[in-house]
């Protein structure tokens, strides 16, 4: 019984940073209608920057992800103002296909430009606490998981907080819920466009620091995000900042449940069923509707 209880506490742990890594693909989904594929690659770049902040400084990687989330923020701003808004501009479909086309390209350059530059050798950062476990009875628990994930849950309540109480959030939700009527009230849709990919891949960054503590940075390691991200959202619902907390927390569950009584194939293979199962009944998602 206790190894089932152990797979469950594992699952819920990594299953909140999976949640705060999608945050960022809902947002864009969810505002700008669009599918960010480069999004684990953005999230491998985020790693490797903290990774050489770490070792340059020694700083604790929990630190190191206020000044990673910062710099993914530019990152994500200038990318959303200088390339992907004129790529929408000239497009007139709802979820204009150019875009995937783009950020899947911009994915595979960045892993191979990765493993060009850095080859593929895993990078560790060993910090005070690598590897380290709390004892309750016959559980273990990750400290680094443990840390990673309660970080990971207030900085997503803290967004979700953020869109619904800030001025700048209400502007991103009415935009998402209605861009002509937002626009007709005076809102800058390109800058909210801006500002909301920048904050997701800002939380993107902020990921990158809360798993390199116990995940090895290698140049693929943002594949297999891309897809659980995606995965997330659509059981969350777009946009949803809830829906994607309780989206990462299911495939989290699910992933360690499932490896615990069958194996890690079968454990990806019914992510899938019940990604497949919501969006045969659930289209919007679990808690997901057509505004934020």
């Amino acid at each position: 019984m206790s190894m089932y209880v152990q797979a469950l506490i594992d699952g819920l742990l990594v299953g909140g940073v999976y949640a705060t890594i999608a945050v960022g693909l809902s947002l864009a989904f969810g505002v700008m209608r669009i599918i960010n594929w480069a999004h684990g690659e953005l999230l491998m770049t985020g790693m490797y920057i903290s990774y050489f902040i770490f070792t340059a400084t020694g700083l604790d990687p929990y630190l190191i992800m206020l000044l990673t989330a910062v710099m993914m923020f530019f990152v994500g701003f200038f990318l959303q103002k200088g390339i992907i808004s004129n790529i929408l501009e000239r497009e007139t479909e709802l979820e204009p296909i150019s875009v995937l086309l783009f950020t899947s390209g911009l994915g595979l350059f960045l892993s191979n430009l990765a493993l060009m530059i850095f080859g593929a050798n895993p990078l560790t950062a060993n910090t005070a606490y690598t590897g380290k476990s709390l004892q309750i009875a016959s559980i273990y628990v990750s400290v680094p998981k443990l840390i990673s994930f309660t970080i990971a849950i207030v900085c997503t309540l803290a967004l979700y907080f953020f869109l619904q109480r800030s001025e700048m959030g209400r502007a991103i939700r009415a935009t998402a819920q209605n861009r002509s009527v937002a626009t007709l009230m005076g809102i800058n849709m390109k800058h909210i466009y801006n500002v909301a990919f920048g904050i997701g891949i800002a939380l993107v960054g902020l990921s990158g620091a809360l798993l390199l503590p116990y995940l090895p940075v290698v140049p693929t390691v943002g594949a297999t995000f891309s897809f659980k991200s995606f995965v997330i959202v659509v059981l969350g619902g777009q946009g949803s900042v809830p829906g994607a907390l309780l989206g990462g927390l299911l495939v989290g569950i699910i992933e360690k449940l499932g490896t615990q009584l069958v194996s890690d194939s079968v454990a990806q293979m019914a992510v899938f069923i019940v990604f497949i199962l919501v969006l045969l009944f659930k289209p919007y998602g679990l808690l997901g509707k057509k505004d934020i």
